[in-house]
C-alpha cells in the first residue's frame, strides 16, 4: 500500500468519525434503550497458538483478490475455451472420444476401414467391461 493510499484511508476514517459524532444525538430513544438493556457481548475466545507453530495468517492474499478468477468470463474467453477440441479416453470402456469445450461430444469423420476397426475395439472393450461387471455381481450373490 503506497503512502497516498494510507493518507486517503486515514482521511476517510477521520471524516467518518466526525460524521458519527455529528449525528450521534439524532439516534432515537429506541436505539439507546436497546443498548442499555442488553449486556455487552462477550469478546470471542482467543485461540492460543499451538506450541512450536507460528501463528497462521488467514488473510486473503492481495494477489488472489486481484486475480481474474473473481470476474465474470468475457464472451471472447468463453468462445476460446469452447473452441478447444481434445481427445479423451474413457478409462472404463477404452473408447476414444472427441470433446469440444467443456463437454460436447463430437463425431469424427473416418474411413470405412477405420470405422470398422474403431467399432471392433469399442465392442471388445464394452464386452470386457460388462463381463467383468456381471461376474463381480454373480460373485457377490454367492
Amino acid at each position: 500500500m503506497g503512502k497516498s493510499e494510507k493518507k486517503s484511508k486515514k482521511r476517510h476514517k477521520e471524516k467518518r468519525r466526525e460524521h458519527k459524532e455529528k449525528h450521534k444525538s439524532r439516534k432515537s430513544k429506541k436505539h439507546s434503550r436497546k443498548k442499555e438493556e442488553s449486556p455487552p457481548p462477550a469478546p470471542p475466545p482467543q485461540k492460543q497458538p499451538e506450541s512450536g507453530s507460528d501463528e497462521e495468517d488467514f488473510a486473503i492474499p492481495i494477489a488472489l483478490m486481484n486475480s481474474k478468477s473473481h470476474a465474470p468470463e468475457t464472451p471472447e474467453e468463453y468462445q476460446r475455451r469452447q473452441s478447444q477440441i481434445r481427445r479423451e479416453v474413457d478409462p472404463v470402456t477404452g473408447r476414444v472420444r472427441l470433446i469440444k469445450g467443456d463437454s460436447e461430444v463430437l463425431e469424427e469423420i473416418v474411413t470405412k476401414e477405420r470405422h470398422v476397426e474403431i467399432n471392433k475395439k469399442a465392442t471388445r472393450g464394452d464386452g470386457e467391461f460388462y463381463e467383468a461387471r456381471s461376474l463381480d455381481a454373480a460373485r457377490r450373490r454367492k
